[in-house]
C-alpha cells in the first residue's frame, strides 16, 4: 500500500484507523494459506468525489482483505481509481455495468482483489434469472431491483465463484421476498449440471 506524502491530519487519522483495525482482530492474510473476503456497502461511492482523507481510509480498510465485494459503486469510477492507486500495483477490479434507472440508482457491483492472493479466472456476469416460455417469448419468473453480480477466482488449488447482491432498501416484506429469491437463485445455480465451479461464496 502506498499512501504517499499525506497531511498531518490524514496521517493521524490513518494511525487511529490502524489502531481500530488491530482492535477488531481482523485475521491477517497469509499468501497460499488463507483468503480474507469482505463485503462493503460504501454509500453512493462515486456520486460525489470523496475528500482525500476518505479515499486513504477506504484504501486502508480494503487492504486488510484479499477480495472485497463493493456495492453502491456508482457510474463514476474516479474515486475507485484513486483507491486502487493507493492500494498499489497488485490490486485489480472487476465490475458490472451500471443500472440506469431509479431502481438501479446508477449503481454497479465490483470485486476489488489482490492478484497475489486471488486470480480472476474469466467469468464475470450478472445473475441470469430463471425463465419460462410464454407464447413465443421466454420471460423471467421473478425479478430484482439490482441483479446480483458474480465473478470466478482461484486461490492456489481452490476455485470458486463469488456472488454479491445489493438487496432493495424498501419495506421489510420487500427485502425478505428479494432475499428469498436470491436464495432460490443460489440453490438453482448450485444444482446446474455444468458449472464454472460448485464452490459459490455469497458475500
Amino acid at each position: 500500500m502506498f499512501h504517499g506524502a499525506v497531511s498531518l491530519e490524514i496521517a493521524t487519522g490513518l494511525k487511529e484507523l490502524q489502531k481500530r483495525i488491530r482492535s477488531a482482530k481482523i485475521p491477517s492474510s497469509k499468501l497460499d494459506e488463507t483468503l480474507n473476503l469482505a463485503t462493503w456497502n460504501i454509500r453512493e461511492f462515486g456520486k460525489k468525489h470523496r475528500k482525500p482523507a476518505a479515499i486513504h481510509y477506504i484504501a486502508e480498510i480494503m487492504g486488510q482483505f484479499d477480495i472485497v465485494s463493493v456495492v453502491e459503486l456508482r457510474d463514476d469510477l474516479t474515486d475507485l481509481s484513486r483507491v486502487l492507486e493507493i492500494l498499489g500495483p497488485y490490486w485489480r477490479v472487476v465490475y458490472s455495468d451500471m443500472i440506469p434507472d431509479a431502481g438501479g440508482n446508477n449503481e454497479r457491483v465490483a470485486f476489488v482483489y489482490d492478484k497475489r492472493a486471488a486470480t480472476f479466472t474469466g467469468l464475470a456476469a450478472v445473475a441470469s434469472l430463471p425463465r419460462k416460455k410464454d407464447g413465443t417469448e421466454y420471460k423471467p419468473t421473478f425479478s430484482w431491483w439490482r441483479q446480483p453480480y458474480m465473478a470466478s477466482f482461484s486461490a492456489g488449488n481452490f476455485d470458486f465463484v463469488v456472488v454479491t447482491a445489493h438487496i432493495q432498501w424498501g419495506t421489510p416484506a420487500g427485502r425478505l421476498k428479494e432475499l428469498q429469491q436470491f436464495a432460490t437463485w443460489v440453490q438453482l445455480k448450485s444444482q446446474q449440471e455444468k458449472l464454472e465451479d460448485r464452490d459459490i461464496i455469497v458475500t
